[in-house]
Order: structure tokens, then sequence, then C-alpha cells
């Protein structure tokens, strides 16, 4: 960021807290405009209503608000290609044998509770697969975690849950392509300036959180993994995201023209 920026605390920006997105939040004590903690489903709300002005959006939400924001240049945001430990699926049978199953979804997700219909209804070919937020797990025949909930969900879950879908490693035995699960996003409205000052700022913090990953793990403790285990997880983000991350984005956006019913967030 230059000496000339003109970031001010007028400007919002909204992190989602999750450890998967810690790397880019190492500058953030020190950072020039106003900071709100959200999860994906409010974050995009949020936005939507105007109260965001720069967020790491979940990708679903980029696609529907995409007349309002836009990529900042050049584009960061949270990715893997394959499994992601972190979005997952936890049920009582086999994902092959889900069909008609009631699914409990997190009340947080705006983007995995997409690419989960299309895993089961269009991939599969499921009919009369039932999505509804917040059930008790006793009510549910599989349940839709994300983030560290998830994480620590892995190592101590509900009774009966003895299967896991990971839905990152699902995408890609489907499309053989990344997924995209949060993007940085900006108002067009901004000022280009603003814009560009957002960007580096941005990257510069994400390059000191890159600099020192195994730091960044050891403060993550949310989660309830080891240090070594949370870089080991870390590390499987892309977080600048190439060619093949960006297309795996379009052939989600495209899927989701092609089926509108999973587009029901």
């Amino acid at each position: 960021m230059t000496p000339a920026s003109r970031l001010t605390t007028a400007t919002v920006a909204a992190r989602i807290p999750y450890a998967n997105a810690a790397p880019f939040y190492a500058l953030w004590s020190d950072a020039p405009f106003a900071v709100r903690n959200l999860v994906p489903r409010e974050l995009g709300r949020e936005a939507e209503s105007g109260g965001v002005d720069l967020g790491l959006m979940a990708t679903g939400d980029f696609l529907r608000l995409g007349d309002r924001f836009e990529l900042l240049t050049p584009p960061m945001g949270v990715a893997t290609r394959g499994a992601v430990q972190s979005v997952l699926l936890f049920s009582r049978r086999p994902a092959s044998a889900l069909e008609g199953a009631l699914i409990s979804v997190t009340p947080e997700t705006s983007t995995s509770i997409r690419l989960l219909r299309l895993l089961l209804d269009t991939r599969r070919g499921f009919a009369g697969v039932r999505y509804v937020r917040g059930l008790e797990p006793s009510q549910a025949d599989a349940l839709l975690m994300i983030g560290d909930r998830a994480m620590r969900m892995r190592q101590k879950r509900p009774e009966g849950f003895t299967h896991t879908l990971d839905l990152g490693a699902d995408w890609l035995e489907w499309t053989g392509l990344p997924f995209v699960y949060a993007v940085w996003t900006v108002r067009r409205a901004l000022e280009a300036q603003v814009k560009a000052d957002l960007g580096q700022f941005l990257e510069g913090s994400l390059a000191a959180g890159l600099a020192d990953l195994p730091a960044v793990a050891r403060q993550q403790t949310e989660p309830g993994w080891t240090p070594e285990e949370t870089e080991a997880y870390l590390r499987r983000f892309h977080y600048r995201l190439g060619p093949e991350d960006l297309r795996g984005m379009e052939r989600f956006e495209q899927l989701l023209r092609e089926h509108p019913d999973a587009d029901a967030g």
C-alpha cells in the first residue's frame, strides 16, 4: 500500500473467521479500514444490503451478486484441488445410499449447500433429498458442516454418523477441476484507486501470512488440531487463484445455470 492510500474506516471489509482463511489476515490488526467478522451466509447478506465493501465472499454469493461486486486483481480466494477437509457431509449411510435423505445444513453456508445439491441431485441423480437448515443430528440422516466446526467434527462426530463425504474430493472426481469456495471481491462502485489500494494491502497481508505459515497455524486453536496438522491443512489451499481455479469456478457457475434447483442456497 502506498503512502497516498485512500483507504479509511469508511471502507468496510469483511472476513470469514475460519482457519482456512487465516493466512490472509496477518496484517489485519493494522488494517486501514473497518473490519467485520462474518460467516459466509451472513457476509453475503450484508454485502447485498450494502454493509460490506470488500469481503472474502462465498463463491455462490459472488456469482449471485456479480452486478455489484467484482474480483480483485489479481484474483485471490480459498480453493483446493481435491479434498478440502473442512467442507464435509457426515452421514449415517454411504453417499451412494442417500436418495430421499433428510440432510441438516449448517446455517453458515452459502456455497457448500449449492455444491452438495449438485453432487447429490445432479451428479448422482437422487430424487427426494431434503435440505433443512439447523436440524439436530437426531433428526437427520446426514449433516453438512463447514469451516472450523467441520474440522472439529472430523475428530468427534455424533453417534451413528460413520460415513464422511469430502465435497472437494467428490467435485474433483466428477469434474477434474479444483473448487473455489470463496473469493475476495470488491464493490464495483468504489473508486479505482481504493480498489487498487485494497488489493495491494490484501496481497501484502497474504504474503506475510504465507511467509510464516507455522506461526499462523499455531494461532488457529479453535478446530482442536495440532499446529502441525493445521499447517498441513493450510498448505492444501490455493490463495492466489490461477487459471485452473477460475475454470473450476466457471464450471460451477455453468452447472448452477443448467440446474437452477441447485442454486437455492
